[in-house]
């Protein structure tokens, strides 16, 4: 049984429309810029699984209800839960009608009252599927076992000795036939005698019972006795403690065993898990489980130095979450009868960890799922080293948009398969920061990466003051990230999301204005400066454009292309023509030779176009020169210096700049 969708109305942030997240099997990820309502997802499932009185670890508050723009506080809250794989005999929830034959649902309302004595009160009301009035019973809400690893999770004091430690709980699962119980607490009884039989110990009870002697007279005449803890099998599971073994366990030149240990080196030198050293000999610890032929001598002593290893409270924080999640895994794992699901809820399982291990704990947590199908995983995340390793369908992103709060679920999305795919291959760290961002611009390649940082500040408009995260698609490949940013069923997610792209025009050996890509800079001429000014976008960026717009995407679109398109006024034409000529110290003099025989800004813009065409490996220095002679220009201005040749942001960028800021 797994957790399919759940619905949230009135909640906190979520207002009467309410949002609705889509999961399935396996690690989920909740994922948006902070304040989008994360916590608020993962409060209101603990509060669902929290019904039964005596499993309440969180409480439904007044405060919980949601309060509108205008200040008014709402009158009610709901949560529907839909479940898929439900078994037959959990008749409460099981819904024989479901689009699968084996969903069930139920819903938990919260709803003010006043009660007798005239006080405003509130009260759960809970039914399966169907209308109000089908009661639940606990038992629908003990089928799923729900643990939750909070943000600020102290993951050394839960794995500290205590009757509720996680190491605790975990023995108890275990271990739960009572034969088994009894063996260890006999155990733990005949250690007890044993201590007791010591003559410290017979000393130290000795001195207390005198005192106690000289203290009480005649009156009390009380004796004490001491031992190890109470022999019960509770004692045992409370006593228990975690602590780090080393990698790596060294005997030096010094110890006992080490002539032994420097034999057994030279019998096994291709063995990884033994290194020499001016030291000594490093054993890997893990050697004591895989290498039955290693003396005893050695192997007891690589064990005695591995004892004296690490306290909990000397282990980074991070280490310390990866040995709490471990144990809060393994204890799920354990077959229980009447539970059904086991629901792990961690907020921002990152906490801690640096990217290299942040990609270990998503493989460790899908591991978890493979090897049991009763676990799923819902995890809240700022990490966008975690986002571009999950699977793509198993990620909702929360939103505002217009004052409001949304979800986007991305397996509810216009993506198609194939769009999946590209994807989930293409979407690395960097380009996964877009979905924790205001605003996001999309672009071809390089050049535009490079410029367009430099552009937005000399507009005022600096991308990091506005949270928006520049993507660059290396290709023009657009469409999977507009369909991935759209749906039919919500809103698109990003008020502020724009595409930048060339129109592409002339490019068609077939039509009138096509310009031979045989043509070089020597070859300009009033016919293809006029094809250029008046030609026709491509297919392509029609068929984008028609895209962006159903999308509610902006799309603004270069005359040709950037390096056409940036020749929008002479000034731009000199300094594109001194930006060549650093990357072409012999042709580039010629070019600016043949631009200065021109008279119209068309055939000199065409001119140089057709130069970088022709080498376009230097597109990427002359975007880096163009960038530096924006962001000097824009200092000098700072300083209320004067420009001779002031370098002209074209329109189009302009506004695409614009648009996912603020006009």
């Amino acid at each position: 049984m797994y957790l399919k969708k759940l619905i949230i109305k009135n909640f906190r942030i979520f207002d009467e429309m309410g949002i609705e997240l889509i999961f399935n099997k396996g690690v989920n990820a909740i994922i948006g810029e902070n304040n989008s309502g994360k916590s608020s997802v993962i409060d209101a499932l603990r509060i669902v699984y929290s019904t039964v009185t005596y499993r309440k670890d969180i409480f439904f508050s007044k405060s919980d209800f949601h309060v509108c723009e205008d200040g008014t506080v709402v009158d009610y809250t709901q949560f529907d839960v839909y479940l898929e794989d439900v078994p037959r005999r959990m008749t409460e929830i099981w819904n024989p009608q479901s689009e699968s034959g084996m969903g069930g649902d139920f819903h938990i309302k919260f709803e003010k009252y006043i009660a007798p004595n005239g006080t405003e009160k509130v009260r759960s009301v809970y039914w399966g599927f169907g209308t109000e009035g089908n009661q639940l019973s606990s038992d629908t809400f003990e089928a799923t076992d729900v643990v939750f690893l909070g943000a600020l999770r102290d993951s050394e004091s839960e794995m500290k000795p205590s009757r509720n430690s996680k190491l605790a709980q975990l023995l108890r699962n275990l271990v739960p036939e009572e034969a088994v119980r009894e063996e260890l607490v006999q155990i733990l009884n005949n250690a007890n005698n044993d201590l007791l039989k010591k003559e410290q110990l017979k000393k130290t009870r000795n001195t207390i019972n005198q005192n106690l002697a000289r203290i009480e007279q005649e009156f009390l005449n009380q004796q004490i006795d001491i031992g190890l803890v109470e022999p019960r099998f509770d004692s045992i599971a409370s006593s228990l403690r975690a602590w780090v073994k080393p990698k790596w366990i060294l005997i030096n030149k010094e110890d006992a065993v080490y002539e032994t240990a420097h034999t057994y080196f030279q019998s096994n030198m291709d063995l990884k898990k033994i290194q020499d050293d001016a030291k000594g000999i490093y054993f890997e610890i893990s050697i004591l489980d895989s290498e039955t032929e290693l003396d005893k001598k050695v192997a007891d002593r690589i064990s005695e130095i591995a004892n004296k290893s690490f306290e909990l409270y000397q282990n980074g924080l991070g280490y310390n979450n990866l040995l709490f999640m471990s144990a809060v895994l393994g204890d799920m794992a354990i077959e229980r009868g009447g539970v059904y699901q086991n629901l792990l809820l961690v907020e921002e399982p990152e906490a801690h960890l640096h990217p290299q291990l942040q990609e270990l704990v998503h493989d460790f947590l899908s591991d978890a799922n493979k090897n049991d199908g009763n676990i799923q995983i819902i995890y809240t995340s700022h990490s966008p080293t975690l986002a571009s390793k999950i699977d793509i369908d198993n990620i909702n992103l929360l939103y505002e948009y217009g004052h409001k709060k949304y979800c986007l679920p991305f397996s509810q999305t216009n993506l198609t398969e194939e769009n999946k795919k590209y994807l989930q291959r293409y979407l690395d760290v960097t380009k996964s920061q877009m979905f924790f961002a205001r605003g996001i611009l999309f672009v071809e390649g390089i050049s535009e990466a490079i410029l367009l940082p430099a552009m937005a500040k000399a507009l005022g408009r600096p991308f990091e003051k506005y949270a928006v995260e520049l993507v660059n698609v290396d290709s023009v490949a657009f469409t999977p990230f507009v369909n991935l940013l759209s749906s039919d069923k919500v809103k698109t997610c990003f008020s502020k999301v724009s595409v930048i792209t060339d129109d592409d025009r002339c490019a068609k050996k077939n039509e009138k204005d096509y310009i031979d890509k045989n043509y070089d800079y020597d070859d300009v001429s009033s016919e293809v400066a006029t094809n250029l000014q008046n030609g026709q976008p491509s297919d392509r960026c029609n068929d984008l454009t028609t895209l962006c717009s159903g999308a509610g995407i902006n799309i603004f679109t270069a005359t040709k292309t950037l390096e056409y398109a940036l020749c929008c006024s002479e000034n731009n034409v000199y300094y594109m023509v001194e930006a060549l000529k650093v990357c072409y110290t012999e042709l580039g003099p010629k070019l600016e030779t043949k631009v200065s025989s021109l008279s119209q800004l068309s055939e000199k813009a065409a001119c140089v176009w057709l130069f970088i065409r022709t080498r376009d490996k230097c597109k990427g220095a002359v975007a880096q020169y163009i960038s530096q002679v924006i962001s000097d220009q824009h200092e000098l201005r700072k300083k209320g210096k004067k420009i001779k040749k002031e370098f002209v942001i074209p329109d189009y960028l302009k506004n695409a700049i614009y648009s996912v800021t603020e006009q």
